[in-house]
């Protein structure tokens, strides 16, 4: 019987976020492509809503573990995650196993492919110290074991290259694409009031205190409002984020919006900005190119790569200069044409066919070698 490729898909959960798209996009890319190999993922029960009526794609054989196994359970659904890819490593060691995310590297079994969508535990531990001891104390080891390792940069791949040590060849960059449709260039419903875009969850490393900050400096000149919409965030963030600088009401909060809620988001905003401090890859700005919005954003982790000559750059850590680059783009409707043209021809250099074919490929090649050896 030929070998199986199982697929650890307990990283996604309820919740919208980056890894879970990733691994939905994935799978229904990997089912289009209609491929030889034996597919089979491993979801948990937490994933089912994520999939809508129709359930996960036809062309995958699907096996579902426990609620508990899942990202949206903090701390200790991220434990059970990876206790059970542990497990999972054993139980199918004749087979391929494929870990959507970092938690689910094994530190043993047969032949494994581990996707690292980032370093940042390791480059802001202050803020993430459970990842930042999880990172350092096992995952290393896990992704020397593995027979490759895949990211969705080059600048995870050299970052996990310099950390660990891992031999060229072991490390294969496949991006993602984009997650949600491109725009068709029917015009955007009139919004009640324009505004600036942020989709960020709530963390250090978004960087979303200093965009507050920003923000606060062109309020009295602008007609825009800042939504920023994202897990995590409620009525205490935003208290947080305004700290005293007057912004009042001109910010929005807009918590665990619903895939069709961010499409509408992306399509009424005048401008999409992201001053994120670290990124592995940057969805929020890919998905801000495919509706063909202008984009200001940071110049750091793996941004100007995926981005490249759309956006305004900005350095993250200049309120200053962040506020005088949004004032700049909206008050030049013309400059907004045209970075919208770039952003939408950019995009195309990304697809989830071209991401699925680039995993069967790198799938193959692991499972011949295995037969070989």
């Amino acid at each position: 019987m030929e070998p199986t490729v199982v697929i650890n898909a307990t990283s996604i959960g309820a919740r919208f976020d980056g890894i879970g798209a990733y691994g939905i996009h994935l799978l229904r890319a990997l089912a289009a492509a209609r491929s030889e190999l034996r597919l089979t993922a491993v979801l948990g029960e937490a994933a089912r809503r994520r999939f809508g009526p129709e359930g996960p794609p036809p062309g995958i054989d699907v096996r579902w573990v426990g609620g508990e196994v899942a990202p949206d359970r903090g701390t200790r659904g991220h434990l059970r995650r990876w206790m059970h890819a542990q497990v999972l490593a054993l139980r199918h060691r004749r087979n391929l196993v494929f870990c959507l995310s970092q938690i689910e590297a094994p530190l043993w079994g047969g032949p494994r492919i581990v996707t690292v969508h980032d370093a940042i535990p390791l480059l802001f531990k202050q803020d993430h110290p459970r990842q930042y001891h999880y990172y350092r104390r096992f995952l290393g080891r896990a992704l020397r074991s593995a027979a490759a390792v895949i990211t969705p940069s080059e600048a995870t791949r050299s970052l996990l290259r310099s950390i660990y040590g891992l031999p060229e060849e072991k490390l294969h960059v496949i991006p993602h694409g984009p997650t949600v449709p491109p725009r068709n260039g029917k015009p955007a419903s009139p919004v009640k009031r324009p505004y600036v875009l942020c989709i960020a969850h709530a963390s250090p490393t978004k960087n979303l205190d200093a965009l507050v900050d920003a923000f606060g400096r062109i309020t009295d000149r602008i007609r825009e409002d800042l939504v920023i919409a994202g897990t995590g965030l409620d009525r205490s963030s935003l208290a947080a984020l305004q700290g005293g600088n007057g912004v009042g009401t001109r910010v929005v909060i807009r918590p665990n919006v619903s895939e069709q809620e961010k499409i509408e988001l992306l399509d009424g905003a005048t401008v999409f900005v992201y001053p994120s401090l670290a990124e592995g890859f940057g969805l929020p700005p890919l998905e801000a190119m495919a509706r063909g919005l202008p984009i200001v954003t940071a110049r750091s982790g793996a941004l100007s790569e995926v981005c490249a000559g759309a956006p305004v750059y900005v350095d993250p850590c200049d309120s200053p200069g962040m506020a005088a680059a949004l004032y700049a783009l909206l008050n030049d409707e013309g400059e907004r044409r045209r970075m919208a043209a770039r952003s939408r021809e950019r995009v195309q250099a990304f697809s989830w066919y071209a991401s699925a074919r680039r995993h069967l490929e790198l799938f193959r090649r692991i499972l011949g070698s295995s037969r070989s050896s």
